[in-house]
């Protein structure tokens, strides 16, 4: 098995590459947050996913907008988190069919296929995951309907979720010996129309010792990973990884494709920062063949 191809450590979000980006920004606009790309179709062609980081540092006291509105043909998640220990720390705004929506860290934001939207940071420090459920997402720009946005306000509200910190064993094959903090940023629960599993764990200061907590297991879908932490460029964060009966140990930041059928397991060995668990399932328990 070639476990490079599984896992590959993120580059600078440049417009380039073999497949170019398109994105909906205002022309002449100097981006205020520095872009990070983990999964795409340059570093995971057999993928069907799009995931990267704007990481945000350092803003100015007045950030201008730098999106046009534009809709996209998947849905789209952002994960806000904040460099504070409890995730906060991070503020942004996303504009639904012409209605200004805060957003305060930790938090997800879900953006069905066909929401008129855009986003911006506003204030803090921290970072902002971007993820397409599908690696062919499009955008396109398109003017909001206002009336639209202010009459469904609290059904679009509603598409900006507060994550909720759970015990690691709610999942099969995981115990709570994991270091840190679970906190689950969307599911069955918390939004069940998405569709979609996303858990972050926050961890501090872990060491060569931290024991195993997570079994060998099997999904029936592809699932997902990213690892950041505090230093320069996302680094600071080193994970294990068993992918079939290969075993790797490799450093933030870094992405990480499963796919279905194939066995494994993780475990965070040494350092700070976050690991994202991604599973295109609303429940996780639902993608794992017993």
């Amino acid at each position: 098995m070639d476990i490079s191809k599984y896992i590959v450590k993120a580059r600078p979000g440049v417009v380039g590459g073999r497949f170019e980006e398109k994105r909906p920004l205002r022309e002449r606009i100097e981006l205020p947050v520095k872009r990070h790309i983990f999964i795409n179709r340059d570093s995971h062609p057999d993928a069907d996913i799009y995931i990267a980081i704007h990481e945000a540092k350092e803003l100015p006291e007045k950030v201008p907008d730098y999106q046009v509105p534009h809709f996209h043909n998947t849905d789209e998640f952002y994960y806000f988190i904040g460099d504070h220990p409890d995730l906060t720390g991070l503020e942004g705004q996303i504009i639904f069919e012409g209605t200004v929506h805060k957003i305060f860290s930790p938090a997800t934001v879900y953006i069905p296929t066909g929401a008129v939207h855009e986003y911006k940071v506003t204030r803090g420090a921290g970072t902002v995951t971007v993820l397409f459920r599908n690696r062919g997402y499009t955008h396109h720009d398109k003017q909001p309907d206002v009336a639209k946005g202010n009459q469904e306000a609290n059904r679009f509200a509603g598409y900006i979720i507060k994550p909720e910190v759970r015990p690691t064993t709610e999942i099969k094959y995981h115990t709570d010996a994991a270091p840190g903090v679970r906190y689950v940023f969307v599911d069955a629960k918390l939004r069940p129309e998405a569709g979609f599993y996303t858990v972050v764990r926050s961890v501090s200061g872990v060491s060569s010792t931290q024991s195993n907590y997570v079994e060998k297991h099997t999904h029936n879908c592809d699932t997902y990973h990213i690892a950041i932490g505090p230093g320069p460029d996302l680094t600071g964060l080193t994970i294990e990884f068993i992918i079939g009966d290969e075993e790797v140990v490799t450093e933030s930041p870094v992405g990480v494709h499963i796919p279905a059928g194939i066995p494994h397991s993780q475990r965070i060995v040494r350092g700070s920062g976050h690991f994202f668990n991604f599973v295109p399932k609303s429940n996780y328990n639902d993608s794992l063949v017993q």
